[in-house]
C-alpha cells in the first residue's frame, strides 16, 4: 500500500511525514499526539498508526524518544558495578549516548535530567566520586 494512495493510513501517513520533516528527535509527547490522531482521526488500528510514525522516523533518520529510553536504560545497566551503582564518567557516558542518539537536539543539562530519570526508574544509584572529599554532589547538583 503506497502512502499516496488516498486511504486514511496514506493520509495519516502523510501527515506524520509532514511533522517529522527536518527533525531529529519526536519526544513521547509527540508520539502520542501523533498516535492519538492516527487512532481517532484517521479510524486506525493502534498497532497501525504506530507502524507508519516508526517508518516515517526511520525514512527520515530520526529518533524516538522512548526507543532512546529503552536502549539508555539498557547502557545504564551494564555500566552499572555489582551494587548497582554509577561512576560519575559512566554517567557521563550514558548522557553522551543519550545526546548522540537523539540527534543533538536536546542540551547538555537537558539529556541529564532524562538519563537521572532513566537511572531513577531502573533503581540505580549514583557512586561517590571525588579526589579528597568522596562524595555524590555531581548527581545531586542536576535538576529534575
Amino acid at each position: 500500500m503506497s502512502m499516496m494512495d488516498g486511504t486514511d493510513a496514506g493520509r495519516f501517513g502523510e501527515l506524520v511525514r509532514l511533522h517529522t520533516q527536518g527533525r531529529r528527535f519526536l519526544n513521547q509527547e509527540e508520539e502520542r499526539r501523533l498516535l492519538e490522531e492516527g487512532v481517532t482521526r484517521y479510524r486506525l488500528r493502534l498497532e497501525e498508526a504506530r507502524g507508519i510514525v516508526r517508518a516515517a522516523a526511520a525514512e527520515a533518520d530520526m529518533s524516538l524518544e522512548h526507543e532512546v529510553n529503552a536502549s539508555a536504560a539498557q547502557l545504564l545497566k551494564t555500566l552499572a558495578d555489582r551494587r548497582q551503582r554509577i561512576a560519575r564518567k559512566d554517567f557521563d557516558k550514558a548522557v553522551a549516548f543519550y545526546r548522540a542518539r537523539s540527534g543533538r537536539n536536546l542540551t547538555p543539562a537537558d539529556a541529564q535530567r532524562r538519563v537521572k530519570r532513566l537511572m531513577e526508574e531502573a533503581e540505580l544509584k549514583p557512586a561517590r566520586s571525588g579526589r579528597i572529599l568522596r562524595t555524590r554532589r555531581w548527581y545531586r547538583q542536576i535538576a529534575d
